[in-house]
């Protein structure tokens, strides 16, 4: 098996471009029951940021739990390579932080969200990762971990 190997902030994000922006989310419901969905997110700085109905069991889960890990799908286009995050979740349901990051998306929210920020059905999610680990062809040829310094 390959040696793990540490890796910086920029070299993670980085490596993030090869998969894209959409991902799957697991969180985890107030009975313990795991639950994985899709979601499209943007870097904030250090942090992801996916813009969600309120109405979402990964909302409601996380206003419970806020542990989350994100995993991007792995196919032969990124070298049967694994990408997986792992942060805290901060759902930002208030008017002035939907404001604030309303044009962080990287897309027009009011093609889902025709009320604007002031319109309680959308949320933002914000992440703050923790950790993160790129397996090389499922880990067979290395493994590369970042973490956040404490």
């Amino acid at each position: 098996m390959a040696a793990t190997q540490n890796i910086s902030f920029d070299q993670l994000l980085n490596e993030s471009r090869r998969f894209g922006r959409n991902a799957y989310i697991a969180s985890v419901s107030s009975s313990a029951v795991p639950f994985v969905s899709p979601v499209t997110f943007s870097w904030f700085g250090e942090d992801l940021l996916t813009f969600l109905a309120s109405n979402e069991q990964k909302v409601k889960n996380c206003r419970l739990n806020p542990e989350v890990n994100i995993h991007f799908p792995v196919s032969e286009a990124n070298n049967w390579d694994s990408f997986a995050l792992w942060g805290r979740a901060q759902v930002i349901s208030d008017t002035p932080g939907r404001e604030h990051l309303w044009n962080k998306m990287g897309y027009d929210c009011n093609l889902f969200e025709p009320g604007g920020p002031s319109a309680d059905s959308h949320v933002f999610m914000q992440i703050r990762l923790h950790k993160g680990l790129i397996l090389r062809r499922y880990g067979i040829d290395g493994r590369e971990v970042w973490r956040r310094e404490p």
